[in-house]
């Protein structure tokens, strides 16, 4: 028969196994029940919605003025209509997934900032397109007005000069 000490070192292993188990359920249950209570402290308050909203129509405002200057808002109008999505659809979610809608405003909120700060950059390359298209505008009824003066004034001695140049060796017979 088997003595008592070597049977004991038979059951260890199985009991330090056991032990291991447990630890590793127990750690897994730990770290899931922390994430569920993460999860439930991060829920979007409607203070947070307001404060998205709010960002938004700020940077909806700095675009209405930047196209107003002339600027090419079309890239800015397709950031702000993205941002509006995440605002829709943490505002869906916010009651099964309040982790999830915080990430979405706070995605949404980041969105309309970088979007203010950029139309001011926007509405001063479309001030300096206006610039030059009246620099152009001016420039080219500048030159129209010199060529219409250069042809009043010489354009006789101009034309009387091709005509020699052109017909100059035909002679002219009388027929009959």
């Amino acid at each position: 028969m088997s003595s008592p000490q070597n049977h004991k070192s038979h059951i260890r292993p199985e009991n330090s196994g056991f032990s291991r188990l447990k630890a590793a359920l127990l750690a897994v249950l730990t770290l899931l029940f922390l994430t569920i209570g993460t999860q439930a402290t991060t829920a979007a308050s409607p203070a947070s919605f307001n404060a998205v909203s709010s960002a938004v129509q700020s940077a909806f405002v700095a675009v209405q003025a930047a196209g107003k200057d002339g600027g090419n808002t079309t890239s800015l109008v397709t950031k702000l209509n993205g941002a509006l999505a995440l605002v829709q659809k943490a505002s869906g979610e916010n009651k099964s997934n309040p982790a999830q809608a915080s990430v979405d405003l706070q995605s949404a909120l980041s969105i309309a900032q970088g979007v203010q700060a950029s139309a001011p950059a926007i509405a001063q390359q479309g001030l300096s397109a206006r610039q030059f298209q009246l620099f152009l505008s001016l420039s080219s009824a500048f030159v129209i007005v010199c060529v219409a003066a250069a042809i009043y004034l010489f354009g006789d001695k101009i034309y009387r000069r091709l005509w020699l140049r052109i017909y100059g060796n035909h002679v002219v017979r009388k027929v009959g």
